[in-house]
């Protein structure tokens, strides 16, 4: 149990390591753009608006894993 529990915690850490720095480049590119923030958004943006949104990435990882802990913790004590 101990060994599974610090590899789903150094998967947790990388998965936000990993976010953060993505939230960081996204958050460079947007500043590196001139003009209004009103431009235009580029298509393949435009095609997948939710799954480019890192927020919205992180939380699905997260429900995932949660999900993951709640069945693991339900298998191994009921």
């Amino acid at each position: 149990m101990n060994l599974f529990v610090n590899a789903l915690s150094i998967v947790i850490v990388g998965i936000l390591a990993v976010s953060l720095v993505y939230t960081l480049f996204v958050a460079r590119q947007q500043k590196a753009v001139e003009g209004d923030i009103d431009t235009k958004i580029a298509k393949p943006i435009q095609k997948h608006v939710y799954l480019s949104n890192p927020i919205f990435l992180s939380y699905v990882i997260f429900f995932v894993l949660v999900l993951f802990i709640i069945l693991f913790v339900a298998i191994t004590y009921l």
